[in-house]
């Protein structure tokens, strides 16, 4: 059988292309170098003798490493959010997630959420904003992501128990495709979610706190104007509960407002750290 095999040498990645024989005396495989194909990054399946290109392990890796080219990569990532951009427009949720699927199979849905879809929630308020897409176009994208991250949500939904994570937003706030973001995200790694609907008063937010004893709470806030809410809502849960706070979303980029909690403006990635941690304790913002 043969495959490719990489060495590395002070930093460099050298490839050789081996074969794996089976040894009757020793009774253990013995590798035996077919060819040396020179620098990982400079090889190609056109280096590969004729005779071992059919080869599952051979042809799966140059496929794989045709991906993870940073050119490709971003240009596969770009024309997914052109893709997905259209599908929105057209409320197309079932096809959209079609789409997902296809990239989440190379790259993960980590990289999904990162890489694609909170760049182009980002990308369609500035339309929005620019007045390069109208008002009922940009409703149609919005409700097309909800339906998408519910329908991942329930594709993606797991019995495992990590953490309690409760998720809010301030009385008034409409926009919550952060909060699916990381809902989705959360759940994927074995969390047990309680992501709280918009207009939810504060008084059935507490009673949700008090039923469900959460390991921690995250805020959400997208409008300057609810800002004022979210700080006296934040203020009554530290008032009565020991419970750790992260506060993200557009209105709270300014990192001059203590909103007393333990981070804020965090990406996905470093909120995950954060809430997975045993002990929660203040990080950078970013």
């Amino acid at each position: 059988m043969a495959y490719l095999r990489i060495k590395s040498i002070r930093g460099q990645k050298y490839l050789y292309l081996v074969k794996s024989t089976w040894d009757a005396k020793k009774k253990t495989s013995k590798q035996t170098i077919i060819k040396y194909l020179g620098i990982e990054s400079d090889v190609s399946i056109n280096d590969i003798p004729e005779d071992y290109r059919d080869s599952k392990k051979i042809s799966d890796y140059f496929m794989n490493q045709k991906y993870f080219q940073p050119n490709i990569q971003t240009e596969i990532t770009q024309k997914l959010q052109k893709d997905l951009l259209s599908t929105f427009k057209n409320g197309d949720y079932v096809e959209a997630n079609s789409l997902v699927e296809s990239y989440q199979t190379i790259y993960g849905f980590e990289s999904f959420l990162n890489d694609v879809l909170i760049p182009l929630i980002d990308d369609i308020e500035l339309l929005g904003s620019s007045k390069k897409i109208d008002l009922g176009t940009q409703t149609t994208c919005y409700n097309a992501v909800q339906d998408l991250m519910n329908l991942i949500l329930e594709n993606n939904s797991t019995n495992m128990t990590k953490k309690k994570i409760l998720i809010c937003v301030p009385y008034g706030e409409q926009h919550v495709f952060g909060t699916k973001v990381l809902e989705s995200q959360l759940l994927t790694k074995g969390n047990t979610v309680y992501n709280l609907s918009p207009f939810t008063p504060v008084s059935s937010i507490m009673e949700s706190i008090e039923n469900n004893n959460p390991d921690c709470i995250f805020v959400s806030i997208t409008l300057d104007e609810n800002i004022l809410s979210a700080k006296r809502m934040i203020q009554k849960i530290n008032d009565q509960y020991a419970i750790p706070i992260i506060v993200g979303g557009q209105a709270v980029k300014d990192d001059s407002v203590n909103w007393g909690s333990i981070g804020q403006n965090l990406s996905i990635t470093k909120i995950l750290k954060l809430i997975q941690s045993k002990k929660p304790e203040i990080i950078p913002t970013v």
